[in-house]
């Protein structure tokens, strides 16, 4: 493996959490396809999850196997901890044809692997699992029992580990930088498509110390009308006097992932509404943050915000945060915990959760958020970056 991101002391012991929960899910091998799980069990870091790949676990060995594209498997087995011997490639005649499928191939690899294996676990809700793949595999098995372990790697992966902390502190001096030059870049007359190209430059080049990597999800900038919208796509649009804009973002650093999201005001006079929502929303940030330690529940941290929104006569539907931890696209979020109603789960420490409240009201829109590592008796905020709306006059 090259320039490995872990020793291969931490991926046995993920891969032997994972194992954990195979065997309480009474599961002999698991069908990983999650391309988050599979860069945390394996390393594997190239862009190769456009065509059919699985990590596969088997209870009987030692190491994962990753198994996709022929034409990928040398970069997995260049960035996999496993070595070449588990990295399986399948032939180019299985690629995007419309009368063979990879997960053909990947059915009889099984069958020839693990003969004895009969209960199949697999990622029931991954982006990167088609119905016409899990078909081909049922068809390919057809004595297996497939058992649903969705979220089964993900649960394994949000407590971190020190370095993967440390990753994290390395994304928030990403993720700074890039804020910054937003914040110094808008303005009247300038094009939204101009400040992103100096963003992504800053994600990906942020200083001489070390390099970023994609975000999961592109910057985000809610400017005038669309930021009564969560997640617009930039425009070309130039940004005009007497605009709000929040802006989200996000720095990669080993694809472990810190979210930043501000507002700003063009314009001398915000108005009223942005500035008493705004008080409210600084408000609930510095309530949650003070309540926020090992053993809290997501419920009880959104009951926190719900007690500062009732005060101010204000309504947000959505959760205000989710772990966070590996980011690669389309979604940095661990689907494991959200800070909501009705999730009663206790945080552990050191997990990694971003707290993003936004407030899409009709016609505008605000942003604030924080990325916080939970400890036993508090918190570590990751970013330093000015909470209130930056009034630009």
């Amino acid at each position: 493996m090259s320039n490995p991101f872990f020793t291969d002391a931490e991926y046995e012991s993920r891969l032997q959490k994972v194992k954990q929960r195979m065997v309480e899910s009474s599961v002999d091998i698991l069908l990983v396809a999650d391309v988050n799980n599979i860069f945390w069990l394996t390393g594997a870091a190239d862009w190769s999850f456009y065509t059919p790949q699985f990590v596969i676990v088997s209870l009987q060995e030692d190491k994962p196997l990753w198994i996709g594209r022929a034409m990928d498997a040398p970069g997995a087995a260049l960035t996999c901890w496993m070595g070449g011997d588990y990295v399986v490639g399948y032939p180019e005649d299985y690629v995007m044809r419309k009368d063979i499928h990879p997960s053909q191939y990947i059915g009889e690899y099984i069958i020839g692997r693990w003969p004895n294996a009969r209960r199949i676990g697999y990622e029931s809700d991954s982006y990167y699992f088609s119905p016409r793949s899990f078909s081909s595999l049922i068809a390919q098995l057809p004595n297996a029992i497939f058992v649903d372990c969705d979220l089964l790697v993900n649960r394994a992966r949000v407590v971190k580990s020190n370095v993967e902390i440390q990753y994290h502190r390395e994304a928030a001096v990403i993720v700074q930088g890039a804020m910054q030059i937003a914040h110094d870049l808008i303005q009247p007359g300038v094009r939204q498509s101009d400040v992103i190209a100096e963003i992504y430059k800053a994600q990906i080049s942020p200083n001489a110390h070390f390099g970023g990597d994609i975000t999961a999800l592109c910057p985000i900038i809610l400017a005038g009308e669309k930021a009564s919208a969560a997640h617009p796509a930039w425009t070309d649009e130039r940004f005009t006097d007497n605009q709000t804009v929040a802006i989200e973002l996000a720095g990669a650093r080993r694809h472990y992932t810190t979210g930043l999201a501000r507002t700003l005001h063009l314009g001398s006079n915000p108005p009223t509404e942005l500035v008493n929502t705004a008080a409210a929303v600084e408000e609930g940030m510095q309530e949650v943050l003070s309540m926020v330690k090992a053993g809290v529940s997501g419920a009880e941290i959104h009951a926190t915000w719900q007690q500062v929104l009732n005060r101010y006569g204000l309504r947000k539907d959505s959760r205000i945060g989710y772990s966070i931890g590996v980011g690669l696209p389309p979604d940095w979020g661990e689907h494991v915990i959200s800070l909501r109603p009705g999730e009663h789960e206790p945080i552990e420490s050191n997990t990694t959760l971003h707290i993003i409240l936004g407030m899409w009201m009709k016609g505008w829109g605000m942003e604030t958020s924080e990325t916080i590592v939970v400890q036993p008796q508090g918190y570590e905020c990751l970013t330093e970056f000015p909470r209130g709306v930056n009034i630009k006059r």
